[in-house]
């Protein structure tokens, strides 16, 4: 939501051009290394007039933060509230987490680098956003050893982890022109994680295996 929320009511897709030119630039520079300035002109509009939609440079960190978290966090709370099988949660995480990454790759870039950045309250609310999802992914660990589905030595905790660790990875290797598609990556992980967990799989065999 943008700060002031009037302004974005009245023109909510210049809103979003200013949060995108400004992700752009801390991509590339850095959130301390950006000014309000090179922001504007990357939006295409004098610096006084970008403070009809901002207060602070903070606000546009943290729009980007926000929209790049809203994936991960909507989705934190629909595994939690479904009653769907574990393998088939898990496969849903991967999907979609990677999906995300595709559709919002800048602002997740920028998210993973500076959202530590954020003043203590706004930083918490992304903390607990994040503890949802994580929550999610250690419940589902827990379902599937349940079920029988998944390995009965797994620690949730630790396998959570490294479920996550493996999909917040892409973001930091994935090129849009790549020589891998994203549902290339998909189908790869949602083989590699399912095995991991202890679930036999039976993947097609793919033209990039033989890259």
């Amino acid at each position: 939501m943008a700060p002031k929320a009037r302004e974005r009511d009245l023109g909510p897709s210049r809103y979003e051009q200013i949060v995108d030119a400004a992700a752009e630039l801390f991509r590339r520079k850095g959130y301390a290394g950006t000014s309000i300035s090179e922001i504007a002109e990357a939006a295409g509009m004098l610096k006084g007039s970008l403070y009809h939609y901002i207060h602070t440079k903070e606000d546009l960190l943290h729009a980007i933060v926000e929209e790049a978290h809203l994936n991960t966090a909507a989705l934190g709370e629909e595994l939690l509230a479904s009653r769907a099988p574990a393998v088939d949660k898990l496969r849903l995480a991967i999907e979609r987490h990677l999906r995300g990454t595709e559709k919002n790759l800048v602002k997740i870039r920028v998210f993973n680098a500076e959202f530590s950045g954020l003043p203590a309250e706004r930083f918490a609310e992304i903390i607990a956003r994040r503890d949802t999802y994580e929550r999610s992914i250690r419940e589902i660990v827990r379902q599937g050893k349940r079920e029988g589905a998944f390995a009965a030595h797994l620690d949730p905790r630790l396998t959570a982890a490294s479920i996550l660790a493996t999909l917040n990875s892409v973001q930091a290797w994935f090129r849009p022109d790549g020589d891998l598609s994203m549902t290339e990556i998909i189908d790869g992980f949602t083989d590699l994680l399912l095995r991991s967990v202890g679930v036999e799989t039976h993947p097609e065999r793919t033209a990039h295996e033989d890259r």
